[in-house]
């Protein structure tokens, strides 16, 4: 997943946050602009006056509340400036614009957002200190006034569309920037009258603060159960040692992951498994249920201010699935395609529960499918899951994977000696070709107000600058992830593979402009090199670099790497099925208008889409981050895992260590983020049109 401050030009850009819209003025104001006083020039255009900012270590500024400030105001300061260069050439005698005094200015303005926005928006979900979250969020309101002035302004609206009708020569790069600022012009409210601005200001103003509040609530919600030693049957025992009784003599599980998953997979008490389930749904209670009402309201009334029929056709028209259908009809081959193994495996997972639970009463619940395919896997492929999860540490997947991407990319990562934003929190230089690239800091461990789930964070965005020079990328990756020292369940060993690839493509980029840099393309293609590169962590010859017994240093024998093949496809098909209905939800919320009760809904979704039972008084919408971020776009979780599937063909025929095939992908497309057609990037590396076909093959088992 991607959790990053979407780039103001970047359109398409990634983000379970999806830079919240816009905040606004005074209903009835005077059309805003980014600067007060406005010069129009009567010949050649302006010169350039405002140089960017120098290349500084955003860490180095914002090591505190005050330094959060400053490194905000500093750069949406200088944003403002270079807007207002560009404004003063509304006017300019035609055939005067040059790219270098308009469009490149443009793109050193969403570059200058960027770098007021990106780490304060880490460090809001992330930093201990209250002071410094709060400093964050304002910083982020301040970043959206900017950015809805710059698309408000009328004059910038017309220096683009004059430079657009002097048919200009442009790289190809340079115009995709021009094609998609234009229509961005038109979806950010540059051609609403007087009364549509004002009004979408207000809009976008209270969507912010919703979607901030929203997020946070999540955040602070750690529930708990309070179990005796004895209830906890089932448990592995490291997880035990590490969960010893307090003084009343039980012991506490949350609803964080490294608590959560493993419970609802081993207890063997599973009425205690459903009642961490109901708390772990129902995070954000009901006060984010009542935001999400006012959310949807607000985003079904945007889309219609643009003549959209609901929000999801708005959301998805610069994806590569255009519009809400497109996506429907997707999931609905995918549902196809996967049809016949959700019914063997739901056989054999209802006869396992039957078998294991002994109760006729007791219905399957969604978490309940944890504990059974764990059940099938060690009886029927030999796998023993806690036995394996002893092979994973977290130091040492990480130096393992370091060494991986190294390998693959001819990558060096040198330490960083760093005071960062918690004593947990490790950071490396990039290196390749003996060049530095950029940055990276992983922060691993669960903490209270620390993002809960897993994601890659944009801490500053690359960028080829007007003087050659590159302001290199820097990358958080947030996890959750067991402590060192103490077992790690492989799942979490491929979400860390996963969120890694994320990283790479952040890191790797090497595009003229920010609003093309890593990940900022479009948000069903985005998660491909992510899932694509999950496939590491279930090589032999990959886990053949790391995976050792975290006591006795013995590598993973070749017999539990079989177990791990075999067993495998078993649990993919309701696990698909589980992501079918997510995507459905989301897309339901926002192609029915409200208001409607969302809580219905969910249910009505969860039975029609999933094989388990929907737990009445659970409210799992009010824990569904993505709606904030990946509004009308959870889709794409399944539309570039198609994608995936097919690139990675290349990389299984020649061998998933293979230079040849890891410079292509790293050149033709980690490198070029957005900045070509997403299509045209993987029939480059295919040598062929991308197809669904390989995913297909794949969800039927053959």
């Amino acid at each position: 997943m991607i959790r990053r401050v979407l780039l103001a030009a970047s359109f398409a850009a990634i983000s379970q946050s999806c830079r919240p819209p816009e905040p606004a003025p005074i209903v009835g104001a005077p059309p805003a602009t980014i600067v007060d006083a406005v010069v129009v020039p009567s010949s050649a255009p302006a010169a350039v006056v405002s140089p960017p900012l120098a290349l500084v270590e955003p860490l180095a500024i914002a090591t505190d509340a005050e330094g959060v400030r400053e490194l905000c105001d500093d750069n949406l300061a200088h944003a403002k400036r270079i807007a207002a260069e560009v404004a003063k050439l509304d006017g300019a005698p035609p055939g005067t614009l040059r790219w270098e005094h308009t469009l490149a200015r443009l793109d050193d303005v969403f570059l200058s957002i960027s770098n007021a926005s990106e780490l304060p928006y880490l460090l809001g979900v992330v930093h201990p200190d209250e002071a410094v979250r709060n400093a964050a969020e304002e910083c982020e309101k301040k970043t959206d006034e900017v950015e809805t002035g710059l698309y408000l302004d009328e004059r910038i609206a017309a220096v683009v569309r004059a430079f657009a009708d002097e048919r200009t020569q442009l790289s190809e790069e340079r115009q995709r920037f021009l094609v998609q600022l234009l229509r961005e012009l038109r979806r950010r409210g540059a051609e609403l009258d007087l009364a549509g601005k004002a009004r979408l200001r207000d809009v976008n103003q209270e969507l912010t603060e919703l979607g901030q509040r929203f997020i946070a609530e999540i955040g602070a919600s750690t529930q708990s159960l309070e179990v005796l030693p004895a209830e906890l049957r089932g448990m592995p025992d490291a997880w035990k040692q590490a969960h010893p009784p307090r003084e009343n003599g039980k012991v506490t599980v949350t609803t964080d992951y490294p608590d959560y998953f493993p419970f609802v997979t081993y207890a063997l008490d599973r009425n205690l498994a459903r009642e961490l389930f109901i708390k772990f749904t129902n995070r954000g209670g009901d006060a984010n249920i009542g935001r999400l009402d006012r959310i949807l309201a607000l985003r079904h009334e945007k889309a219609k201010l643009f003549g959209y029929a609901h929000w999801a056709d708005y959301a998805t028209e610069p994806r590569m699935a255009k519009n809400a259908a497109n996506a429907a009809a997707f999931l609905t081959r995918v549902r196809s395609a996967i049809e016949p193994a959700i019914a063997v495996e739901l056989a054999e997972v209802r006869a396992e529960f039957k078998t294991a639970v002994r109760d006729p009463e007791r219905a399957m619940i969604e978490p309940d499918r944890y504990f059974v395919n764990d059940r099938i896997k060690n009886q029927r492929y030999a796998l023993d899951t806690k036995a394996l999860a002893q092979f994973f540490e977290v130091e040492a997947v990480t130096t393992g994977l370091l060494a991986i991407t190294a390998e693959l990319y001819d990558l060096e990562y040198r330490p960083l000696e760093q005071v960062l934003w918690h004593a947990t929190v490790k950071g490396y230089e990039v290196f390749s070709a003996g060049a530095s690239i950029g940055k990276i800091y992983l922060d691993l461990a669960p903490r209270a107000h620390k993002y809960k789930h897993a994601a890659m964070f944009g801490i500053r965005t690359g960028k080829t600058l007007a003087d050659g020079t590159r302001q290199t990328p820097i990358a958080a990756l947030v996890c959750n992830f067991p402590a060192p020292g103490e077992p790690m369940p492989h799942e979490e060993v491929v979400t860390y593979f996963h969120e890694f690839g994320h990283v790479l493509h952040h890191i790797l980029t090497e595009t003229e402009l920010a609003s093309f840099a890593g990940t900022n393309t479009v948000r069903d293609f985005v998660e491909a090199p992510s899932q694509m590169f999950e496939e590491w962590a279930w090589s032999p010859e990959a886990l053949a670099r790391f995976a050792r017994h975290r006591t006795t240093g013995v590598p993973l024998a070749a017999a539990m790497l079989e177990s791990m093949a075999r067993s495998r496809r078993f649990g993919v098909a309701l696990h698909t099925e589980r992501q079918l209905f997510l995507a459905r939800l989301d897309l339901s919320y926002h192609t029915t208008t409200p208001p409607f009760d969302t809580t219905a809904l969910l249910e009505r979704t969860h039975d029609e889409e999933f094989s388990f039972r929907y737990v009445k008084g659970t409210h799992f919408q009010s824990s569904f981050g993505h709606l904030i971020g990946y509004d009308a776009g959870y889709y794409g979780y399944q539309w570039s895992l198609a994608l995936a599937h097919d690139a990675l063909g290349r990389f299984k025929k020649a061998g998933l260590f293979n230079k040849e095939v890891a410079r292509a992908w790293r050149t033709q497309v980690l490198a070029r983020g957005g900045s070509r057609d997403e299509r045209t990037m993987l029939r480059e590396f295919l040598g062929r049109e991308p197809s669904e076909h390989a995913y297909a093959k794949f969800l039927s088992g053959n």
